[in-house]
């Protein structure tokens, strides 16, 4: 997702090829001719606890492009904006690293915004072009692939700043029901409950409506098809204020629904934020005006730790940058002290960074090796995307071992996706959740700037696995991400529960550890009496060229 800057920078190339014969052992296989990188165990660098020698590793895995990477991030600024657009598009075609394994139609997008682009630019309206960019950005199915800017020239109030006093939710059923309703609101008054179950919207099945729904203000772009009605559902009851909606409500069987007529009012983006539940709290994601922003309403710690009643550990983490892993390693380290039970690991609001830190933290659980990546990126020289580096997962010697479930959500976005990556393939602890991860996995760097000062974000390489094949990154079809396995049921009677203020997610990764944990026999006088039931990568800044350090 699209934040800050690189927070820091890689200087300096000496001893960068005796770094790689010391630290890089050989390695077998079809895809590390060009290594120029081997990390066989992610967690060594951050276990040295030496930020400096990492960079220059980091560095080190660039080494076979190295010669390539001298041009900066283009600035088209001083362009015009029809200008700027046609060189981004010519840009981003060039090196987007999953054209053909997303099936992107580069000429038919640049057909269908140029002339928006150039319709806003005679009309010198910043909000039309704007949201013209972030339409252009938001039809790619990639998480990674942004426009963004600090100001977005009134045009996100316009489009949805007014709520109708209602959400909804899609049920595992297929149903789309009321999750919500304002007190006080025209829904209420028009007798709309919780449960209702909304068939049409604007005279159109619900069906239709909600897959007609623009989610370009959606603050975490989703990669896959889950994500995407997530979203839209999301923003079905948005619209600008003042706007006329009618719904139909499902009558009693055998009888035609009712239709209410409805206005969108200014609410401060309250449904919005009231359907945030999928990250087990609410949270005004939208109103904020960046991630760090909405990161600052969910905490401000690196890394969250506490313990549960019953005595089990949980963790969250927020992004997987070099200074998380060690108050990370101490978390674990003091449940290991307590004989915690078990372990919930928290990546619901996951923004990513470090790809090898997600591969480290998977070291605490995984009883054997697992191969993380291989990692390549775009070389300006070649127009290839040769692999630079190969990492891998080691068990610790002083790991976890008891039951670890993680909780994950779309808004668990790139190298947050890393460690759910490992668990699933090496059938560690569960997974547990709602959604999938966000599917977005490939190396994001800094694009074109725009006009107006829009920045411009997309993924210039991909995570391949042990076979050369892309992984996580969702396809053509929106299949992708890292599914739960242990999918949270969405029904009536968990989403009621949900809008009660219960983390519902966490409630059934915490059930899952108690049945893991009483299953076991090897230790039973580690495990407490069980709690009342119902307890509620890396890229681097290089010669000049400025990498977003948004995954890795």
């Amino acid at each position: 997702m699209f934040t800050e800057p690189l927070s820091r920078t890689v200087a300096g190339m000496t001893v960068l090829f005796l770094l790689l014969i010391l630290v890089a052992p050989a390695s077998a296989g079809l895809y590390t001719d060009s290594c120029g990188m081997v990390w066989a165990d992610a967690s060594i660098p951050f276990e040295r606890n030496n930020e400096t020698a990492y960079d220059e590793e980091m560095m080190a895995s660039y080494a076979p492009i190295i010669a390539n990477l001298t041009e900066e991030v283009p600035d088209f600024s001083n362009m015009s904006w029809s200008d700027a657009f046609r060189e981004t598009c010519a840009y981003m075609e060039e090196r987007y690293a999953f054209t053909e394994w997303r099936g992107v139609d580069w000429g038919g997008l640049y057909a269908r915004y140029a002339p928006e682009i150039a319709e806003a630019e005679r009309n010198r309206d910043n909000a039309s072009y704007y949201r013209t960019l972030r339409e252009f950005a938001y039809a790619i199915p990639d998480g990674h692939v942004m426009a963004a800017a600090r100001d977005d020239f009134g045009a996100k109030y316009a489009d949805i700043g007014g709520g109708y006093g209602l959400a909804v939710a899609g049920l595992d059923s297929g149903r789309v029901i009321v999750a919500y309703v304002a007190d006080g609101s025209d829904a209420e008054r028009a007798g709309i409950r919780f449960g209702d179950e909304v068939v049409s919207w604007n005279g159109r099945p619900v069906g239709e409506a909600i897959n007609a729904t623009s989610i370009i203000w959606a603050p975490v772009k989703p990669s896959t098809a889950e994500g995407f009605l997530l979203h839209r559902l999301r923003f079905l009851t948005r619209a600008p204020v003042g706007t006329n909606a009618t719904v139909g409500i499902a009558g009693p069987a055998d009888s035609a629904p009712r239709t209410i007529n409805l206005t969108a009012a200014d609410d401060g983006y309250d449904t919005l934020t009231r359907t945030s539940i999928f990250l087990g709290r609410e949270v005004n994601d939208i109103g904020a005006g960046s991630s760090a922003d909405r990161r600052a309403m969910i905490t401000n710690d690196t890394v969250t730790y506490r313990t549960l009643p019953g005595g089990i550990a949980y963790i969250a983490v927020y992004e997987e940058f070099y200074d998380v892993y060690q108050p990370f390693r101490a978390a674990v380290k003091d449940a290991i002290a307590k004989g915690a039970p078990g372990v919930v690991v928290d990546l619901r609001y996951n923004m990513g960074g470090d790809d090898n830190l997600a591969a480290a933290f998977a070291g605490w659980f995984v009883n054997r090796s697992v191969f993380y990546e291989y990692g390549t990126t775009y070389d300006p020289g070649t127009g290839e995307f040769p692999v630079l580096w190969e990492s891998w997962t080691e068990p610790r010697p002083d790991r976890y071992t008891g039951p670890v479930a993680l909780l994950v959500s779309p808004y668990t976005i790139s190298s947050g996706e890393g460690l759910p990556k490992v668990f699933a393939e090496s059938g560690t602890g569960a997974i547990v959740s709602w959604y999938g991860t966000n599917g977005a996995f490939g190396m994001e760097s800094m694009g074109p700037v725009l006009p107006l000062g829009i920045l411009t974000a997309f993924p210039t390489g991909s995570s391949l696995d042990e076979s050369g094949s892309i992984q996580v990154d969702s396809n053509a079809s929106l299949l992708g991400g890292v599914a739960p396995t242990v999918r949270v049921p969405l029904d009536e009677e968990t989403l009621a529960r949900a809008m009660a203020g219960e983390d519902v997610q966490l409630s059934y990764a915490v059930d899952w550890i108690w049945t893991q944990a009483e299953s076991t026999t090897a230790e039973p006088s580690a495990v407490p009496t069980r709690a009342a039931a119902g307890w509620v990568v890396p890229l681097a800044a290089l010669m000049g060229l400025a990498v977003w350090f948004g995954r890795r």
